[in-house]
C-alpha cells in the first residue's frame, strides 16, 4: 500500500468513527477512545515509515554518487561495476535500518556518453500498529540520479610558501589540504587521464629553474618577476620575455601541467616557507601554465589546449595568507596587478577559485575580485579562518571541479 493510499484510507476510518451515532454513553466512550489509541499507534508507524524513507533515499545517493565518481574515474560498466553499486547500498542500508530483507534495487544505469548515474529503490515497511485498520504494509520509493561532466580540466594551484606560512601551523595545514584535492582529482588505481595539474608556489618571486634559460631577461637568475610589457595577458614569452632577479624566491620550482599525482605530491611535501607576498606573480605564472602561448615553454609538458577547446576545462585555484605587497615595478601596485591578470584569464574562459586563509581583510579582496561569480550552485571564493576551514575548501573545490552533482 502506498502513502498516499494510506492517507486515504485513514481519513475513511476517522469519518466512520466521528459520524456514528449508535450504542450507549460506554459504547460512545469506547468509540472515542479508539482513535485516540489508534492514532498514538498511528504516530509511532508513521515515524518508522519517515525514518526508513530517509535512510534509504540516503544510502541510494551515496550509492549512485559512488558509482558516479566511478564512471568519471573511467571504470568500465559490467557486472562488477553494478555489483559494487549493490553492495554499497545495501552496506549503507545495513547501518541505518533493519528493513533490509524488504529492500529491492528496482532499476539501475550507468551511461558513460552522457555521465548519468540513475537508480530506484522500493522498499514495502510492515506496519506495527496500522493492521488494526487493515493497513499491514506501506510501500515506499526512492530515486537518485547523479550526473558528472565528462570534459577534460587542465588545474594550475597557486600555492603561498612566504614566511607567514611558516606560523600557525599554516604551511602544515597547505600540504595537507592540497595532497588532499590531489588525492580527490586523480584517485589512487584510476584510470582516469582527464585531470591534469600544474603547480605555482610563490613567495616574493617565482622559482622557474632552467626554465629562464627560455623565457626570462635574466637567464642566469631562477628567480622570475613581473614583465614590462603585456604584463597582464598571456602573450607567449618569444614576444615579451619576463624579468628576472637574484635570490628571494622558493625553493620549489613551478610545475607545468601533469597527470602524474606523485610527482606533485612529493613537491608539495617539499614546500618549506620563506619570503615576502608578491601574489601577482604567482598570479601571471597560473596563467602561463594554462596558456597554450606558452605550451612550448616547457618542451616535456604536452601543451595546454586551446581557449577554443570546449571539451577542456582550465581552472586555477589561488590561495594566499597574505596582503599582495611585493612588486618590482616602481608605480604598480601586486594586488591591482593580480586582479588585472586574473580579469585577462576570466576573458578567455578560465575558471578562478581562490582562498584566503587566516587572511586580512585587503587579501580577501583581492581574492574575491579575483574569483569567477558565485552561482547557486558553486562557491568560487572561500575566506578560511582555520586549518580544518582549509582542509574543506580545498576538498570542496576538488569535488566541484569533478562535477558531480546529484541532479534528483
Amino acid at each position: 500500500m502506498s502513502i498516499q493510499t494510506l492517507i486515504s484510507k485513514l481519513k475513511n476510518q476517522t469519518t466512520g468513527f466521528l459520524t456514528n451515532q449508535n450504542g450507549a454513553i460506554a459504547i460512545i466512550f469506547g468509540i472515542a477512545l479508539l482513535p485516540v489509541m489508534i492514532s498514538a499507534g498511528i504516530a509511532v508507524d508513521y515515524s518508522r515509515i519517515a525514518y526508513t524513507e530517509g535512510a534509504i533515499a540516503n544510502a541510494l545517493d551515496a550509492a549512485v554518487l559512488m558509482s558516479g565518481q566511478a564512471l568519471s574515474e573511467g571504470k568500465p560498466v559490467n557486472a562488477s561495476f553494478r555489483k559494487e553499486f549493490d553492495n554499497f547500498f545495501y552496506a549503507n542500508i545495513n547501518g541505518r535500518t533493519k528493513m533490509t530483507t524488504t529492500v529491492k534495487i528496482e532499476s539501475f544505469s550507468a551511461d558513460p556518453a552522457t555521465g548519468k548515474v540513475a537508480a530506484t529503490v522500493k522498499s514495502e515497511l510492515k506496519t506495527a500498529f496500522m493492521g488494526i485498520i487493515g493497513i499491514n504494509n506501506v510501500d515506499i520509493t526512492s530515486n537518485s540520479e547523479a550526473v558528472f561532466s565528462s570534459k577534460k580540466v587542465e588545474l594550475t594551484m597557486m600555492l603561498d610558501v612566504t614566511g607567514s606560512m611558516d606560523s600557525q601551523g599554516k604551511l602544515s595545514a597547505l600540504k595537507s589540504a592540497a595532497t588532499n584535492a590531489i588525492d580527490i582529482l586523480m584517485p589512487t588505481g584510476s584510470t582516469n587521464n582527464k585531470v591534469r595539474i600544474a603547480l605555482v608556489p610563490y613567495s616574493a618571486s617565482v622559482n622557474i629553474g632552467s626554465l629562464a634559460g627560455t623565457v626570462s631577461n635574466n637567464p642566469g637568475n631562477d628567480c622570475v618577476t613581473e614583465r614590462y610589457n603585456n604584463e597582464f595577458n598571456d602573450v607567449s614569452y618569444t614576444t615579451t620575455k619576463v624579468e628576472g632577479k637574484s635570490g628571494s624566491c622558493p625553493n620549489q620550482e613551478v610545475v607545468p601541467l601533469s597527470s602524474t599525482p606523485g610527482p606533485l605530491k612529493t613537491t608539495i611535501n617539499s614546500f618549506t616557507a620563506s619570503g615576502y607576498t608578491a601574489g601577482h606573480l604567482g598570479v601571471a605564472w597560473s596563467y602561463y601554465t594554462l596558456s597554450p602561448n606558452w605550451g612550448n615553454a616547457w618542451p616535456s609538458s604536452p601543451t595546454p589546449a586551446g581557449y577554443s577547446n570546449s571539451n577542456v576545462q582550465k581552472i586555477a585555484l589561488l590561495m594566499t595568507d597574505g596582503e599582495f605587497n611585493t612588486i618590482y615595478t616602481s608605480g604598480w601596485n601586486s594586488s591591482e596587478f593580480a586582479e588585472s591578470t586574473c580579469t585577462d584569464m576570466k576573458a578567455n574562459g578560465i575558471l578562478i577559485y581562490s582562498i584566503a586563509f587566516k587572511a586580512p581583510g585587503s587579501a580577501k579582496t583581492t581574492l574575491s575580485n579575483c574569483a569567477s561569480p558565485d552561482t547557486a550552485q558553486t562557491t568560487y571564493f572561500y575566506s578560511a579562518e582555520s586549518s580544518s576551514a582549509l582542509s574543506t575548501a580545498f576538498t570542496e573545490i576538488a569535488n566541484d571541479i569533478k562535477g558531480l552533482r546529484l541532479s534528483k
